[in-house]
């Protein structure tokens, strides 16, 4: 096209959407549904760079690739309500614990997605820790076997990917149990059976060790005081 025509078209484009705008034609509303952790400030922000055009030069398609960037996104649908409204539809990812590294730490979704979320405070409130390289690119599975067990899992705190291999289990109540690198959910369930038979939680033992499938190795915590003290009575 020639610099006229191009000039030409332009300032009908500008006429149209002055027109448009003027009469009532632009985002004045903005609805946000499904969010529970995201930040709602951080959607209106990318939208509100869509203020000054008129609602139907909007290019949904574009505008939700923008807000998909936001790590808590895991789908949504947008909608456009003529004259004035824009309805947007979320579904956050889902956290379930926190990666913890020589960088810091990182809530970690389901998937085992980077969710970037500054206050972390009120996640470690009861989210577990995981330690270990690659922790949080392995961790649906072992989440799928230790969830088997409802009760005993709500005593978890946190876990260690030892080796890149298989897992270190930590309880709250000061118990670590050393899972093996196969047949997991028959030594997890090993495990629950045993608290439920022995309450191993509240009985002082710091470790049980489950590698082994043919035994059950434990150690438990001496209180040296009083030994010494019936040694000398």
């Amino acid at each position: 096209l020639s610099n006229a025509k191009k000039l030409i078209i332009s300032s009908n484009f500008e006429f149209f959407n002055e027109l448009l705008i003027n009469n009532g034609f632009v985002v004045k509303n903005i609805e946000i549904q499904g969010t529970k952790y995201l930040n709602k400030d951080d959607i209106l922000k990318v939208v509100s760079s869509y203020n000054n055009i008129n609602i139907f030069s909007i290019n949904i398609q574009k505008l939700y690739e923008e807000i998909s960037n936001n790590t808590w996104v895991k789908r949504g649908s947008i909608k456009i309500v003529y004259p004035d409204t824009i309805k947007i539809f979320l579904t956050e990812k889902e956290p379930v614990a926190i990666w913890q590294d020589k960088f810091g730490n990182k809530l970690i979704s389901k998937s085992g997605d980077f969710i970037l979320e500054k206050n972390l405070n009120h996640f470690k409130n009861y989210l577990p820790i995981i330690i270990g390289k690659n922790a949080h690119k392995n961790i649906s599975p072992i989440f799928k076997i230790l969830n088997s067990q409802k009760e005993f899992v709500k005593n978890v705190w946190s876990l260690t990917y030892v080796n890149e291999r298989r897992w270190d289990v930590h309880f709250k109540q000061g118990l670590t149990i050393r899972l093996p690198s196969t047949k997991i959910r028959q030594a997890w369930q090993k495990a629950a059976s045993l608290n439920e038979k022995f309450k191993i939680l509240n009985i002082g033992f710091t470790e049980i060790d489950l590698r082994n499938h043919n035994q059950i190795l434990g150690k438990i915590n001496v209180d040296k005081k009083l030994i010494f003290k019936k040694r000398n009575s």
